[in-house]
């Protein structure tokens, strides 16, 4: 979530009506820090109470579907950045026993909110307007065929195509769920937006399964913009992994090579994340591992607080086998830390030759670099690296280019 130490810059501006789709900011209340989808989503939702089009929103629940308008969307917003506190819950969120508090109250506040509610079945009468979906929830044949039944253009976010190019890393079912999602983007989307050149690839090869792709336009996501925080040296040196504890992550590889480290030469190492799913032996070796002084946990983090961390480090690892976008890298990029990943795809196209590139195999090659740069001092890394920052994405660019895109629609 947008906090201090960073200032969302001045975007585009946007003369077309919008009905935006809020279903997955609506899911994630009361579930932590904002995850990189969340953030998008976030970030579309300011984007769009910032400009001076036509504004709705539009909300799957627990009950059915709420329809926002401007005013609505605005005093949510407040409530999902903490200016304003979640009212009660309603009656209806009182007998949903399934539904966690936090998002209880979140959905009263929806119905209270809305000018207009619906129950699952269909759609509540919707605005003219370009309907934007852009985090891969509310992907529903309901929703989608619900808006082109009214007449309503439709532009959709795909953040990437992992679940079907990976499924090894999923949870159970959810590539088939993902599957599903995709090819009713790809058969009822006007406009697909992709965040990288490799998701639109990936996206028109398994259109090709389902019929004609609409038009794919490529938009890099945006980066907040923020400072580097002096922080005071600490006494050892400590490299960084930001991501959900999942196999994809590959923290598994970090582990082992800390392990072939002797208690002389070995940094601290630092997760970032959540723990996510079948990583069950993973899981009970942090747990064995939890006491040794090298090994720092950390599930939630702010944007300040993850700032400041990665100001101090002397390198963010990525081992990723996989990346949809891989935002840290690009964030600590911004700040001059060096990065060591994988060779993929994504990381040539948005970081081009500022990485150290290590194949995921070689551990010794890894374990050299890492050392390497643990031996130096922290500020000259970070000055040498300032030099040659890539180019970071503005939000600014990521929203003239949806606007060219949606202009040749509406």
């Amino acid at each position: 979530m947008q906090g201090a130490g960073t200032k969302r810059a001045d975007t585009s501006d946007r003369s077309y009506p919008v009905l935006l789709d809020i279903t997955r900011l609506t899911s994630r209340v009361g579930r932590g820090a904002l995850t990189g989808v969340d953030r998008v989503e976030m970030a579309y939702l300011d984007w769009c109470l910032s400009t001076h089009g036509q504004l709705h929103g539009l909300a799957r629940i627990a009950s059915g579907y709420a329809l926002l308008d401007r005013n609505g969307l605005a005093r949510f917003t407040d409530r999902l950045k903490g200016a304003e506190p979640w009212g009660r819950r309603d009656a209806r969120a009182l007998v949903g026993v399934k539904t966690p508090k936090p998002r209880g109250a979140a959905e009263s506040d929806l119905r209270r909110l809305a000018i207009s509610l619906s129950n699952k079945a269909r759609l509540p009468d919707l605005p003219d307007a370009l309907y934007l979906n852009t985090g891969h929830s509310n992907l529903r044949r309901i929703t989608l065929e619900g808006v082109r039944a009214q007449g309503l253009r439709t532009a959709i976010l795909v953040h990437d195509t992992i679940p079907l190019d990976f499924p090894q890393f999923q949870r159970d079912g959810s590539a088939d769920a993902f599957a599903q999602k995709l090819r009713l983007s790809v058969q009822h989307a006007d406009l697909i937006i992709s965040n990288s050149k490799q998701t639109k690839q990936r996206v028109k090869a398994h259109a090709k399964t389902w019929g004609d792709c609409p038009p794919v336009t490529v938009a890099h996501l945006g980066l907040d913009a923020r400072e580097r925080v002096e922080v005071k040296a600490k006494n050892r040196p400590y490299f960084t992994a930001i991501g959900t504890i999942e196999p994809r992550k590959n923290h598994t590889l970090l582990l082992d090579i800390w392990e072939d480290m002797t208690p002389d030469e070995r940094p601290d190492l630092h997760f970032v994340g959540k723990r996510g799913w079948k990583n069950e032996a993973l899981f009970a070796w942090l747990d064995q591992l939890k006491s040794q002084p090298w090994l720092h946990l950390h599930e939630d983090m702010d944007d300040p607080a993850l700032t400041r961390h990665l100001s101090g480090a002397h390198a963010l690892l990525f081992p990723s086998f996989a990346e949809g976008f891989g935002l840290p890298s690009l964030e600590a990029a911004q700040l001059g830390i060096p990065v060591i990943c994988g060779d993929l795809a994504i990381h040539r196209e948005l970081l081009g030759d500022y990485p150290v590139y290590a194949d995921l195999e070689d551990r010794y090659f890894w374990k050299k670099t890492i050392l390497e740069q643990a031996a130096q001092r922290q500020k000259d890394l970070v000055h040498a690296h300032m030099a040659k920052r890539p180019h970071i994405p503005t939000w600014s660019e990521h929203f003239a280019a949806v606007n060219a895109a949606v202009m040749k629609l509406v």
